[in-house]
């Protein structure tokens, strides 16, 4: 036994030498600029060397903290083990001025080491491209309203602007919550390139009208855009072909716009006694008469146009103090309207049936409607003239009397008489009758199911014919039809029809009827489906990417247009199988 100890001693001497040493630990925390612009983010990198650990950023007050994930390395160098965590972090200021992050707890093996604080400036209004040299100034995003101080149920545009001068990917853009608003998107997208300060930027603008519902201050939250601004990657060998397969590195950035202030501003009391209409814009009004000579019983049409800017799908019928000697039909209104960047504008038609019940000429009062002129800021009235009604006795002498009673006319009672002649000659002789063989009674069970068989077929044709109007149903058919769109459009088209396949697949897997859809909302849709984990979320990184790509204001050269045809199409099939 005395033998083997000296044996033992010597193995447990060579694994100890052999066993990798840790190196000292050391903590560190980095930000990738130290200036920056209200609304844009920076990039916090917390680094242990020696070990791994947890940071604790609840120490951080004047930012909102994103977590963008880790990286490690490991290096094992003369029998020492040097391991490094970096754990990465996106920073939105919630202030401006001078802001700090401060020192950082770090627990590595229930040891507690600190970073050291980092101060960062806050500029005082956002970027405006002025700084040509600063790579702070290659992305930014604002926001502003037509008019800050709008009257209640006034219509007013909300324009979100993103600026890039340099290529950017994975764009995400998530819009305020428009509390206190009525917001319609409009879907119409512009994207130019204009020079700012000598500097040249791709400008997509986004519009949205809104409708505020009631006086008062009020404030429109931030719109947050996330993105990822490429990179060339340094380990990476140029070539020629680095234009078509390298898509660098993406450098993550969330770019958030400064909230709004708006002061509604409620509607003035309307003086007199006319009634307001609930109309806020501008508009004009025009009449127009069928015919003005016609005949007791005839119809006339008159017909009320009401066009302009504003609520004017919200405009009621206007009241016709009429003579009780012409009945009114009304028909159902007419709408034409349209949304642009000014709000809603098109025109209503009202159209209605008059018809006179005596003779006479018959003046017809003024048709009049009170609105609220957003331009003058004041109430207006629109009158239109009525011409006059000629109205002449019938000349149809068939035709009844147009008469009114309060109870309905009992019909005139008649003698019964007898003529002693029947209408035709009777028949008297034996000759007159005939005997005829019966109808076989399948013949006479056919007669009598034809009509109900053909029936059958006709309805079940109309039915085959008719569209499932189930939301799953219609929104694949939308699906399909922009799918096939996008095989032929034209590079503006594409990428719109594009996102109309995959939100309207979106929409079809989810079981409800939509148009536009955030790549929030529809990772939220299509969580509480049965889907397939993976099948969700590369759906939804589809969504992102198409998006991306129109935000990106340069046309996608073919290799992208096939990838990206070739990608819809597969996840089309996979969420509307």
């Amino acid at each position: 036994m005395s033998a083997r100890l000296p044996i033992i001693a010597s193995i447990f001497i060579l694994l100890a030498a052999a066993w990798p040493a840790r190196a000292e630990v050391q903590v560190s925390a980095q930000v990738d600029r130290t200036a920056l612009s209200p609304g844009e983010s920076l990039q916090l990198k917390v680094t242990i060397d020696g070990d791994d650990g947890e940071v604790d950023t609840a120490a951080i007050t004047d930012f909102e903290v994103h977590p963008r994930g880790s990286s490690s390395s490991l290096q094992i160098v003369n029998t020492r083990m040097s391991k490094q965590v970096t754990y990465h972090y996106l920073l939105l200021p919630l202030r401006k001025g001078r802001l700090t992050i401060p020192a950082l707890k770090v627990d590595v093996d229930g040891e507690v080491y600190h970073t050291d604080p980092v101060t960062v400036t806050v500029a005082d209004r956002p970027a405006t491209g002025s700084d040509v040299g600063n790579p702070d100034r290659e992305v930014w995003v604002a926001a502003e309203l037509s008019d800050s101080a709008p009257f209640q149920g006034q219509q007013l545009a909300y324009t979100f602007r993103l600026y890039n001068a340099v290529k950017i990917e994975n764009a995400k853009f998530q819009p305020p919550e428009f509390t206190s608003f009525t917001a319609k998107e409009i879907k119409d997208r512009h994207s130019d390139r204009r020079i700012i300060n000598g500097r040249e930027y791709a400008v997509t603008e986004l519009y949205y009208v809104l409708t505020p519902l009631e006086a008062g201050p009020h404030t429109i939250e931030p719109a947050v855009l996330q993105v990822g601004i490429v990179r060339p990657d340094p380990r990476r060998h140029r070539s020629p072909f680095d234009g078509f397969f390298d898509r660098g590195i993406l450098e993550p950035r969330i770019l958030k716009t400064e909230a709004l202030d708006v002061t509604v501003r409620p509607l003035p009391p309307l003086q007199g006694t006319q009634k307001f209409s609930g109309l806020v814009g501008q508009f004009d009004l025009a009449t127009e008469m069928e015919t003005t000579a016609l005949q007791v019983g005839d119809s006339a049409t008159l017909t009320i146009t009401l066009q302009g800017q504003g609520n004017i799908q919200d405009a009621p019928a206007p009241e016709l103090a009429l003579p009780a000697a012409l009945k009114s039909y009304a028909d159902n209104p007419e709408e034409t309207v349209q949304l642009d960047r000014k709000g809603t504008k098109g025109k209503k038609v009202f159209r209605t049936a008059l018809v006179p019940v005596e003779a006479g000429t018959f003046e017809l009062p003024d048709i009049k409607m009170v609105y609220f002129d957003v331009a003058q800021r004041t109430y207006r009235t629109l009158s239109a003239k009525v011409p006059a009604l000629k109205v002449s006795v019938s000349t149809n002498a068939q035709a009844a009397p147009v008469t009114i009673t309060p109870e309905p006319l009992a019909p005139a009672k008649k003698k019964v008489t007898f003529t002693g002649h029947d209408i035709l000659p009777p028949k008297e002789r034996l000759t007159a009758i005939q005997s005829h063989e019966p109808v076989a009674w399948y013949l006479l069970l056919a007669a009598l199911l034809a009509p109900a068989l053909v029936f059958g077929c006709v309805a079940g044709l109309q039915r085959l014919k008719r569209p499932d109007p189930r939301p799953v149903a219609v929104m694949r058919a939308k699906a399909r039809r922009a799918l096939k769109h996008a095989q032929s459009a034209s590079d503006d088209e594409f990428l719109t029809a594009l996102y109309q396949a995959i939100t309207a697949a979106i929409f079809a897997a989810a079981g409800r009827l939509g148009e536009t859809l955030t790549w929030k909302e529809a990772e939220a849709l299509l969580a509480r489906r049965n889907l397939p984990q993976d099948t969700s979320a590369r759906a939804v990184e589809l969504l992102a990417k198409i998006e991306s790509s129109k935000f990106g204001g340069a046309r996608p050269d073919a290799q992208h247009i096939r990838e990206l045809l070739d990608l819809t199409r597969k996840m089309v099939r996979k969420l509307i199988p």
